[in-house]
């Protein structure tokens, strides 16, 4: 089941980058349209899984710490996404992105959790870490502040991750809560965040000619919405394979599974992928493959 868990998070993953994109478009990239993602992007998914989970809400103070660092983490990976989006390339940013989401957690795996790292899984991580250099446009321009988005994406993507890990780990002997429950709880804090800051930047200046008006970013919020339902679902999905499946496996087989489904999904908009972009895929079906078997 951990597999399938996995499988159908990549997919949610590939897709949610699209309704971050359309999100960036809609509503700008100001700090305050980030933080109004952040208010808006849970809340389909906190609302289907409260009623699905017995219409309840638990928590406990170790559950609630990692929540409220989560919320925060997720709050400015959402600021840096959108920066990114309107500063670079679609590809880079996801690469970018999924780079930190699989090389952190599993320094982590690998540092605090003694995961087992025999040649197969080295050689496969070794092989995802060549498809996204590979796929890297490094014919884009980019300036200090765009690399510092990316940076920023890289660090902050990889604690999302290594807080998942954090959480589900074995060794923590901490009182819990369900997966579900945690990912309730990360969803509130992350809502509480956003709103605080939007309601105060709204309150604190005056919109200027050039910002999103706020009729604009309610248009903007469905696109906001739907991505938070994909994220979210995919990381509780994730929180469950980490039951069974180790960091150092699971991540790097989530960034596999993006690289190649984000190729297919560019074929059905008529993107032309170049000798580059099909080698970064075979690397990555085959760093994938090489993991598990």
């Amino acid at each position: 089941m951990g597999y399938l868990y996995i499988t159908i998070a990549v997919v949610l993953f590939s897709i949610q980058f699209l309704f971050t994109k359309k999100y960036q478009q809609a509503a700008g990239d100001s700090v305050k349209s980030a933080f109004l993602s952040n208010a808006v992007a849970p809340v389909g998914f906190v609302i289907i899984f409260f009623f699905l989970d017995g219409m309840k809400i638990q928590a406990t103070p170790f559950a609630l710490i990692l929540a409220f660092i989560s919320a925060l983490v997720c709050n400015f990976c959402t600021y840096y996404s959108i920066k990114a989006l309107a500063l670079g390339s679609l590809t880079n940013y996801s690469l970018w992105l999924m780079s930190g989401g699989m090389l952190l957690p599993v320094l982590y795996g690998g540092i605090f959790e003694n995961d087992a790292f025999g040649v197969a899984k080295i050689i496969g991580i070794l092989m995802v870490c060549a498809a996204v250099i590979v796929k890297m446009d490094f014919k884009e321009k980019t300036d200090w502040k765009t690399l510092l988005c990316f940076i920023a994406l890289f660090i902050l993507n990889g604690l999302v991750g290594v807080i998942s890990s954090i959480y589900q780990s074995q060794q923590i002997t901490f009182e819990k809560v369900s997966s579900t429950q945690f990912s309730i709880l990360s969803g509130l804090m992350r809502i509480a965040v956003g709103g605080i800051v939007f309601a105060f930047l709204t309150i604190k200046n005056k919109e200027s000619e050039e910002e999103k008006t706020l009729h604009d970013y309610v248009k903007a919020s469905p696109w906001a919405a739907i991505q938070g339902v994909c994220n979210g679902v995919a990381n509780l999905l994730l929180l469950f394979a980490l039951l069974t499946i180790e960091p150092s496996l699971q991540y790097p087989m989530v960034t596999g599974g993006c690289i190649f489904l984000s190729a297919i999904i560019g074929l059905f908009f008529k993107e032309k992928l170049s000798k580059r972009a099909w080698i970064a895929v075979a690397l990555a079906m085959l760093g994938t493959i090489v993991m598990i078997f």
